[in-house]
C-alpha cells in the first residue's frame, strides 16, 4: 500500500497544467507536515489520501470544524469516485459540524454548497467563490453571519493558500 506521501506525489506529479514535479514534492511533504502535527489523515484503499486540519470559526467556537486540503487520488484511479468515498469515509470518522475547502468549483463545488460568511483563515487572493462549505451538522452555521476563521500548525503558511503559480 503506498504512504500518503507517495499518493500525493505521483497525483500532482502527473496533474500537469500548473502542476509540476515542485508542486508535487511540496503538497507531499505538506500532508507529512500535517499529519505530524496532528491533522487527521485518510487513506481510501490504498490509492486515495487527504488531510483534514482543525479550523475555528472565530463566531461560533463551539463548532467542531476541519479544512480539507490536500486531497489527491493517484492518476489511474481519478474520475472513478475514489474522492468521493474518501471524503464519504472521513466525514463519519471526523463527526464534524462542517467542513471548508479552498478549492476549484469544478471539484469542490457541488459538494461543499452550504451557504456562509465565514473568512477563509489566511489571507489569500483566491476569490471568495472558490472557499466552500459544507455542513455536516444541519443549520451549524445558521446565524454565524460574517467571521474570521483561525487554525494553527503548517496550514496557517501563506503559502499553502496562494496560487499554485506562487508556490515554487
Amino acid at each position: 500500500m503506498k504512504t500518503p506521501h507517495e499518493i500525493q506525489y505521483q497525483a500532482f506529479a502527473a496533474a500537469g497544467g500548473l502542476y509540476d514535479e515542485r508542486h508535487a514534492k511540496l503538497y507531499a511533504n505538506f500532508a507529512d507536515d500535517l499529519i505530524k502535527d496532528g491533522s487527521f489523515s485518510i487513506v481510501h484503499e490504498g490509492v486515495a489520501h487527504a488531510c483534514y486540519t482543525p479550523i475555528t470559526v472565530d463566531a461560533a467556537p463551539h463548532l467542531k470544524c476541519f479544512v480539507l486540503a490536500p486531497l489527491a487520488v493517484l492518476p489511474e484511479y481519478q474520475g472513478k469516485g475514489y474522492a468521493t468515498r474518501l471524503m464519504e469515509e472521513a466525514e463519519k470518522q471526523l463527526d464534524a459540524d462542517v467542513i471548508f475547502v479552498m478549492g476549484d468549483p469544478c471539484h469542490y463545488g457541488n459538494r461543499y454548497n452550504t451557504p456562509h460568511n465565514v473568512l477563509p483563515p489566511v489571507e489569500t487572493l483566491a476569490p471568495l467563490e472558490c472557499w466552500f462549505a459544507r455542513e455536516l451538522t444541519a443549520g451549524a452555521l445558521n446565524g454565524v453571519g460574517e467571521s474570521a476563521s483561525s487554525l494553527t500548525g503548517p496550514y496557517a503558511s501563506k503559502l499553502m493558500w496562494s496560487h499554485p503559480s506562487e508556490q515554487v
